[in-house]
């Protein structure tokens, strides 16, 4: 009986290679489309939230001017004029003192703008109240703008 190991030896076959070290390369790549794959979740998460801290800003930039355009309203419309299109008068300074909630809203920058003129019909008058403000991460700053008719 001829020796097995011996025909296995001498045929003619070609011996399987052998891959040292080629589960390693595996996994090393799958960590490395992982760690990518985590780095653009992270970067869409960041700017979600980014995106979410601007638009909680534009909120309440339009809040404080409707209420300042709701305040405008109820008062005497022959009075508007004195008492808010001047930065000094009282009404620019409450409507200036709610508007320093937003960022970048100081004395001396970014300031509130109110603008009162006649209306389209006799005793009305026109309002418009315009906030400016910028968030730290901005490169440019951001403008909302409210008008209403007001008058008897």
């Amino acid at each position: 009986m001829p020796d097995l190991r011996a025909l296995r030896t001498n045929s003619r076959r070609p011996r399987a290679v052998r891959a040292h070290g080629a589960f390693l390369i595996e996994a090393l790549l799958a960590i490395l489309v992982v760690s990518i794959a985590t780095t653009g979740v992270f970067t869409l998460i960041a700017g979600l939230v980014r995106a979410s801290g601007d638009s909680l800003l534009r909120a309440e930039a339009a809040e404080i001017a409707a209420s300042a355009v709701a305040r405008m309203a109820a008062e005497n419309p022959a009075a508007l004029t004195t008492r808010y299109n001047a930065p000094g008068s009282v009404g620019f300074a409450a409507i200036h003192a709610a508007a320093q909630r937003l960022p970048g809203v100081t004395s001396l920058a970014n300031l509130p703008t109110v603008l009162v003129t006649d209306g389209p019909s006799a005793g009305t008058h026109r309002v418009t109240v315009s906030l400016t403000w910028q968030s730290p991460t901005a490169t440019t700053p951001h403008h909302t703008s409210m008008s209403t008719v007001v008058g008897p």
